[in-house]
């Protein structure tokens, strides 16, 4: 009898051994899962383009980026709204909001996933796609960007960001000052810090 009831209390050993190592892997999943289902934002980026010419160049700057990154999802929006750009000059402000017809279309906006995963276990910069609609005065095409990602510290990504595009390509007129056009190249970027939501 004790006999049984020695191998009975080894089984249940066993057992719970079993049951613990089993528990903590399933924390351990659910704890690296959870890191990676966070939701960043931003509500104070930097948006710059530069336009160039023949021997000039100009640059249009917002400080009000405001967007979103689901790492859970993988959904990404960013919007700028048109009025907070700014190039320096009054007159041609106004002229580029007439252009883009910022009382219809006030906001340039980016809403696309991304293609890649960001790893939070590394502390270096990764570079990601994303891939979306990017809607400028109006007009949506579809364009995938690289970002770059960085986790400085606990909660906090530090994104950048540049491309190009033609206006073109937006059905908008390339700008002129004097009979001289802006090129149809326009080179776009975006800094910003991400918080965790």
């Amino acid at each position: 009898m004790t006999k049984f009831v020695t191998i009975k209390s080894k089984r249940i050993l066993i057992l719970s051994k079993k049951l613990i190592f089993h528990l903590l892997t399933v924390l351990l999943f659910l704890s690296s899962h959870s890191s990676y289902a966070q939701v960043y934002t931003t509500t104070e980026g930097q948006a710059n383009f530069k336009a160039k010419m023949p021997f000039n160049s100009y640059i249009g700057k917002s400080d009000r980026l405001n967007g979103i990154i689901n790492f859970e999802t993988g959904k990404v929006i960013f919007k700028v709204p048109v009025k907070s750009i700014k190039t320096d000059k009054d007159k041609r402000d106004e002229h580029m909001y007439e252009l883009l017809e910022a009382e219809k279309n006030s906001e340039v906006v980016f809403d696309g996933k991304l293609i890649d995963d960001f790893d939070f276990n590394k502390k270096t910069n990764q570079t990601v796609r994303v891939k979306g609609d990017f809607t400028l005065a109006g007009t949506t095409r579809q364009i995938t960007i690289p970002i770059n990602l960085e986790l400085v510290s606990e909660g906090t990504i530090q994104l950048t960001a540049s491309w190009s595009l033609l206006i073109t390509d937006y059905g908008l007129e390339r700008p002129s000052i004097v009979f001289i056009q802006v090129d149809d190249k326009h080179d776009l970027s975006v800094v910003t810090v991400l918080k965790e939501n």
